[in-house]
């Protein structure tokens, strides 16, 4: 396995600073562009056809095209992270941003399967996914985070690059969304704490949460590294809690030292001087490289009122011109579901050109 001995250098590497002086990553759209976007829709609709059933092709975006090749360009070889705001999306007809959603995916990359618990628009292949509180316990081993309102720790998903698009923000100023370069907490672990490194490219198990019951599998089959280094490239894959829950399924606690490399890398990812919140409003798309950026989320508590709750709608993607990943890392740590990015790299290639 190879590894990195020396601090990551380049755009993809920030501090909470950076983004605050620099807000070439916030991407205001005009009317002429939102226009666009609406007229794309109109199209669309008229021809029937929803969200996961058309191509690029379909959804035509005369020049905002362009900037949308320069979206992708930042995301996959810049900071990592883009938002888009102002898209023309009405919170009370979710088919209207599910389909504007997916439109824009189409020039980022292939939309991948999600989870079915994910899948209440009933979207073909549920290919985009509802991220609401659903009222499901928290505390359930089997629950994903994504279908309560509980705060979840920094992670990375299982894709390329993930789209969340806000429908409606928390009615209680709650739902805070914070992004962290995991770029630079690895320099800064390998700074301060460099004992943990080596804990880190080992990895750790992670639960499987019934996903790979197909394959009889409730864990990865392999420890998967938090950090790789494949081809001049580092990239990061960690979520926590599937390690802490994949450890508590395997009966195997974590032996100290992979204790305190995880204490070690969750502690560094909240640090005030290195992550940065957001709070996404109705017509906010983020836009992150899972490979180079790791996102949170802060708790929330819905009103009794369905049509005032938190409302995000999530597109995972994978790019037109794929990261080079080392084998075992590529699919993310859900090896075996049905939305792994590994099992579904067989499709067509998508052309890149505009």
């Amino acid at each position: 396995m190879s590894k990195l001995h020396e601090p990551v250098q380049g755009p993809s590497v920030w501090r909470r600073q950076d983004l605050e002086n620099d807000k070439s990553w916030l991407l205001q759209l005009s009317d002429s562009q939102a226009g666009e976007i609406s007229q794309a829709h109109d199209r669309v609709l008229a021809r029937g056809m929803a969200a996961g059933e058309f191509g690029r092709e379909d959804f035509d975006l005369p020049t905002l095209k362009f900037v949308l090749a320069d979206v992708l360009e930042q995301l996959q070889h810049g900071r990592g992270i883009v938002v888009m705001r102002g898209l023309p999306i009405d919170p009370s007809q979710p088919s209207q941003a599910s389909t504007i959603l997916w439109g824009i995916g189409t020039y980022l990359g292939r939309g991948l399967r999600q989870s079915p618990h994910v899948n209440l628009g009933n979207i073909e292949d549920a290919m985009v996914g509802y991220i609401v509180d659903q009222g499901l316990d928290p505390h359930d081993i089997n629950v994903h985070g994504s279908a309560t309102s509980i705060e979840q720790r920094a992670h990375c998903d299982p894709s390329d690059l993930v789209a969340l698009l806000c429908v409606r923000p928390a009615a209680d100023g709650g739902g805070l969304s914070s992004v962290v370069s995991a770029m630079s907490v690895y320099n800064e672990i390998l700074e301060q704490s460099p004992e943990a490194i080596e804990g880190l490219y080992r990895g750790f198990y992670h639960d499987l949460r019934r996903q790979g019951a197909a394959s009889g599998l409730m864990t990865t089959p392999h420890p998967i590294p938090v950090y790789s280094y494949h081809e001049g490239h580092l990239s990061v894959n960690f979520n926590a809690k599937t390690i802490e829950t994949g450890a508590a399924r395997l009966n195997r606690p974590l032996p100290p030292d992979e204790k305190a490399a995880l204490r070690t890398m969750e502690e560094t990812t909240r640090r005030p001087d290195l992550s940065f919140e957001m709070m996404l409003q109705t017509g906010d798309l983020q836009l992150l490289n899972n490979y180079t950026v790791l996102h949170s989320r802060a708790t929330w508590q819905d009103p009794k009122d369905q049509n005032a709750r938190r409302f995000m709608m999530r597109l995972w993607l994978r790019t037109l011109a794929p990261r080079p990943l080392a084998p075992g890392f590529a699919g993310g740590f859900i090896t075996g579901t049905t939305y792994d990015v590994a099992a579904q790299v067989g499709l067509a290639p998508v052309a890149d050109s505009y």
